[in-house]
């Protein structure tokens, strides 16, 4: 032993220009005898389980209760009555306090109420019929509650829809949101929606725009066209775009329906926009609505559109119409093509009524249609 160690001294160059690799080696964790330092792993496993617990220690946010970060934060914002209040540390109100952490008395009443009516709601698929009964009308019991509700009940719903983990009850809260409709509520709805649409909630997506347009006011209307045409939303945009037919202020958006009539994101946009101009167009759209029916290849949107041009009614629609009556491949928009004819009227109408009557080549199914139009202007076959 003693000589092995004698020979590894020697190997241990101290003269002056050797320095260099004798310090290098030393960083590498060697000393002298060429061992590893016994501290060394023990430095090491130390550095790597104080990063695994710093790892475990970040808190990470659930998906399910975040809201998306997405595009359409501008406009959420524009359309919110203010910003929310924020304290010295930068901190929003609503991240320091749910609002169902600070009810009033009253407030904790009407709460513990909307609980107990929750609870009766609820349903399983063994429910019997007398079950099912007592389920529907606690239904119509909580809606007739949540009817009765407020604008300064806003916070606890919108608390309510934040912490409510049945989706049926969710709707119910959607509603009583749309019902009230002040800003407040509005703009819980635009969070609710971003975090539906961030999460591929599509049946809560469906019901926050309707809740939406349920407002029916010059803020809902604002949103709903603003949503209509946002890149952002462009998954959802026939959804808002047949809330806007449903508004009272539908004539107003006659523009985003003359726009979206050639959409290319869904058949549904267009469909939802022929729709618009039906019941909000006027003899003005009805060149637009001929020009994007000659041009469409859908055969549901082309029977959308025809059902457009017959509410508008306008007679110098009636050449192309009848067109697509003697011609079109499909059947059910040769069947569309009368029903918009018979609704648009006149001379021209029951000329080319006839025409399509005497028509030998004419399917079964779109001469009969031909012959009840006749008989409902009093012409018999």
């Amino acid at each position: 032993m003693r000589r092995i160690r004698l020979r590894n001294s020697k190997l241990i160059d101290r003269s002056p220009h050797r320095l260099p690799v004798k310090s290098t080696s030393r960083i590498r964790g060697w000393g002298q005898s060429g061992r590893v330092h016994s501290a060394i792993p023990t430095v090491l496993a130390l550095v790597a389980l104080g990063w695994v617990l710093a790892y475990l220690w970040i808190p990470t946010r659930s998906p399910q209760t975040s809201s998306p970060q997405t595009g359409v934060t501008e406009v959420i914002q524009k359309n919110r009555s203010g910003s929310p209040a924020t304290d010295s540390t930068g901190t929003t109100a609503s991240e320091a306090l749910s609002p169902l952490d600070s009810l009033s008395p009253q407030m904790r009443t009407i709460r513990e109420q909307l609980d107990r009516l929750f609870l009766k709601t609820q349903w399983n698929q063994a429910m019997d019929a007398s079950t099912a009964h007592r389920v529907a009308r606690a239904r119509e019991d909580l809606e007739s509650y949540l009817d009765s509700l407020a604008e300064e009940h806003v916070p606890l719903l919108l608390g309510l829809l934040a912490e409510e983990p049945d989706f049926i009850n969710r709707r119910f809260l959607l509603r009583a949101l749309g019902k009230i409709g002040n800003d407040e509520a509005l703009a819980g709805l635009l969070d609710h929606f971003n975090w539906a649409a961030g999460n591929s909630k599509e049946s809560e997506v469906k019901h926050t725009v309707a809740a939406l347009a349920a407002a029916n006011n010059d803020r809902s209307f604002q949103i709903l066209s603003d949503y209509a045409v946002a890149e952002e939303t462009e998954t959802h945009r026939y959804r808002f775009v047949g809330a806007l037919t449903q508004h009272s202020r539908s004539a107003d958006a006659i523009g985003i329906y003359s726009e979206l009539l050639t959409d290319s994101s869904h058949f549904r946009v267009r469909q939802r926009a022929a729709f618009g101009m039906k019941i909000s167009g006027g003899i003005a759209q009805a060149h637009e609505v001929e020009t994007a029916l000659v041009d469409e290849g859908n055969p549901y949107v082309r029977q959308s559109f025809l059902g457009a041009l017959g509410g508008i009614r306008d007679v110098r629609s009636v050449p192309l119409v009848s067109r697509i009556l003697q011609g079109d491949e499909v059947l059910a928009t040769r069947v569309s093509a009368v029903r918009a004819l018979l609704r648009i009227e006149g001379d021209a109408v029951v000329d080319a009524l006839r025409a399509a009557r005497d028509d030998i080549s004419q399917p079964q199914r779109v001469h009969e249609e031909v012959l009840r139009a006749l008989d409902s202007l009093g012409i018999s076959g």
